[in-house]
């Protein structure tokens, strides 16, 4: 795939980020916040992809295309627009600065 068509990015999905807050008793609280949202390409991973990501160490169940962006992490999440949600268990750099592919873990929460 060479430059990412806007016809394959056809999910809307919310990447979120991690943050913790000071809360009114002086402790500290996590929540997650909204980084992006983005269009993205999600597909369910096969078993011969999901046993090659075991075997780097990685429980990941589906792969999500986006464009570039420097500031998606892996230890992000994903909201899907069913209200479902996945993990960034890892992220693979496609040419430089043209897309991300997101290897993720969908979580049963």
């Amino acid at each position: 795939m060479g430059i990412v068509s806007s016809g394959i990015l056809d999910q809307r999905i919310t990447i979120q980020a991690l943050t913790v807050v000071r809360g009114a008793l002086g402790g500290h609280d996590e929540t997650w916040s909204t980084l992006a949202t983005v269009w993205a390409q999600t597909l369910d991973m096969t078993g011969r992809e999901i046993f090659q990501a075991k075997a780097m160490g990685s429980s990941s169940t589906m792969l999500v295309t986006i464009r570039y962006r420097s500031d998606v992490k892996a230890s992000q999440r994903v909201l899907f627009s069913d209200g479902s949600m996945a993990r960034i268990e890892w992220i693979r750099h496609v040419t430089r600065k043209e897309r991300l592919e997101l290897y993720c873990l969908i979580l049963d929460d």
